[in-house]
C-alpha cells in the first residue's frame, strides 16, 4: 500500500477517534446529509433586549474559571484603577476565612499596589443588610469575590444590600470578578452541584442570562453545561478552565491566562466555540446563527 495515502488514512481515523472522544458534535450544515440539509433547528429564545444589556454593561466583569495566577489579578487591579484601585474582596465562599485569617487576601492584592483593600465577609444576613456594613463596597472601584462554595454566597447575600451595592459597581463603571465560586455566583442561573442531576438556582444576575462554569476543561464539564444550555435555551454558557479568564467589557470577550475559554450559545442547536489566550471576541457575534 501507498506509504503517503496509509499515513493520511490513519491520521483520518485518528481525527474520528478524537473527535469522537471529545464529545463534538459541531458538523458544519453542508455536510449533514446527503442533500446538505441540516437537522431541525431549534429557534434561540434569548431575547435581543438580554443580549443588548449585556453588550452595554457600564463596568468589566472578569471571570477566573480556578486556580489563581498573578497576571489574572494584576488585569483586575488596572481595570479597577491600578494605583488608585479600591478594592474589596469577598472570601466568604472560601469557608473558615476566621480561623485561617485575613491576612492572606491583603497579601495577595497588595502585590499590584491599589490605593486600598477591605475584607467584607460575614456569615449573617442581617448584617449583610445593615449599610454600615456594606458602605465599602459604595466606595469600591473593584470587587473580587474568592473561590470556595458558591451556595455559600448566595444564602448569605441574595437579595440584601450587599446584592444591590455588587450591581450598582458595575452600573457606575466599576469591575467585579471572582474565581471559581466566585465566578459561578456572578451569572443569572448558579450550578450548585455537578453531578447528575446538576443542581442550581439563581446567582446574582450581574451578566444576564448567564451560567458560569469553572475547572472547565479539567474537569471535563462540557457536557454538563451544554445540558443545562439546553434545558434553558433563554440563557448563554461560558466554560472558564483553571488559570485562566474571560474578560468582559465594552461588547468584547477577552481571553488571558493559560488555558481555554469556551462559550455555548442558544442559536438554533447549542454553538460551542473555544477560544484561546489573547483572543478578542465581540459578544453580540456570539448570537449569530
Amino acid at each position: 500500500m501507498n506509504v503517503r495515502f496509509t499515513r493520511k488514512l490513519l491520521l483520518c481515523v485518528f481525527a474520528v477517534l478524537l473527535a469522537c472522544a471529545l464529545g463534538v458534535y459541531l458538523v458544519p450544515a453542508q455536510f449533514a446529509g446527503d442533500k446538505g440539509e441540516a437537522p431541525p433547528r431549534r429557534l434561540m429564545t434569548i431575547s435581543p433586549d438580554d443580549i443588548d444589556r449585556i453588550d452595554a454593561l457600564p463596568g468589566a466583569i472578569v471571570l477566573m474559571g480556578g486556580t489563581f495566577i498573578d497576571p489574572i489579578g494584576e488585569e483586575f487591579v488596572r481595570l479597577a484603577g491600578g494605583s488608585d484601585a479600591r478594592l474589596v474582596i469577598i472570601p466568604t465562599a472560601y469557608g473558615p476565612t476566621e480561623e485561617e485569617g485575613e491576612d492572606q487576601f491583603y497579601e495577595l492584592w497588595n502585590r499590584w499596589k491599589p490605593a486600598s483593600i477591605e475584607i467584607l465577609h460575614t456569615r449573617d444576613r442581617d448584617t449583610a443588610n445593615n449599610p454600615d456594613f456594606s458602605a465599602p463596597l459604595r466606595r469600591a472601584t473593584g470587587v473580587w469575590l474568592t473561590g470556595g462554595k458558591q451556595v455559600r454566597l448566595m444564602e448569605i447575600y441574595e437579595g440584601t444590600l450587599v446584592h444591590q451595592e455588587l450591581h450598582n459597581v458595575v452600573q457606575r463603571g466599576g469591575v467585579l470578578g471572582g474565581n471559581c465560586a466566585g465566578a459561578m455566583a456572578l451569572g443569572e442561573l448558579m450550578i450548585v452541584k455537578g453531578k447528575e442531576p446538576v443542581i442550581t438556582r439563581r446567582g446574582f444576575g450581574i451578566v444576564p442570562r448567564l451560567i458560569a462554569d469553572s475547572h472547565f476543561l479539567e474537569r471535563n464539564r462540557i457536557e454538563r453545561l451544554r445540558g443545562l444550555i439546553e434545558e434553558h435555551p433563554d440563557h448563554f454558557g461560558i466554560g472558564i478552565d483553571s488559570k485562566t479568564a474571560v474578560i468582559l467589557e465594552k461588547g468584547l470577550l477577552r481571553v488571558i491566562g493559560k488555558s481555554y475559554v469556551v462559550t455555548l450559545v442558544p442559536v438554533g442547536t447549542v454553538q460551542v466555540d473555544s477560544w484561546a489566550p489573547g483572543d478578542e471576541i465581540e459578544f453580540k457575534s456570539l448570537f449569530e446563527p
